[in-house]
């Protein structure tokens, strides 16, 4: 448990690295912030800066990956059921166009659309399996033993690359997170 301990400490000072890093950035040339939007809001959604998602997603003319998965997690942590629907539904159009205008002989350049899909169908499994959990403590066990199973078999069944893997379960500890 303390590799792991270590890892996530590690990892969490990467990301305030990362956010400190782009706040700079963003300082000296304010015109790149539509390019960098999509890693401040990631970075911000790692650490649970949830005033700092809001606020960068609250501008309408981003639309990238991560600011797509930031709106719908802002959804999910504010519980409301037609705006997480909405939001689920915006994303899934958004991050499948890649797909769609990649062909039939595309899959290399679909994959990180293919693994944004992934991530928004493994917040909905998350976030719906957590929001009904069963009162009784069997119960509870069971669901989230059913879910664990569900998710590890979901990796499997990606790449086996360190850029995915990080990427796929800090969005699982971040779904995890929201309530």
């Amino acid at each position: 448990m303390p590799a792991l301990d270590l890892i996530s400490t590690v990892l969490n000072l990467l990301i305030d690295t990362l956010r400190t890093h782009v706040q700079g950035v963003l300082v000296r040339n304010p015109g790149w912030e539509s390019a960098l939007a999509d890693f401040q809001v990631e970075s911000a959604w790692m650490i649970g800066a949830w005033d700092d998602v809001h606020k960068i997603a609250a501008n309408e003319h981003h639309h990238g990956p991560s600011m797509v998965k930031a709106r719908v997690l802002l959804a999910m942590r504010s519980d409301d059921l037609s705006l997480i629907e909405e939001s689920l539904t915006r994303a899934r159009v958004v991050l499948g166009t890649p797909i769609a205008a990649s062909g039939t002989n595309g899959y290399r350049r679909a994959y990180d659309a293919l693994v944004d899909l992934h991530m928004i169908h493994e917040l909905e499994l998350i976030h719906e399996v957590v929001r009904n959990l069963p009162p009784s403590s069997q119960g509870r066990k069971s669901a989230i033993l059913t879910l664990s199973q569900i998710l590890s078999a979901r990796l499997d069944y990606t790449l086996p690359t360190f850029r995915i893997h990080v990427s796929l379960l800090s969005m699982r500890r971040t779904a995890f997170a929201l309530r």
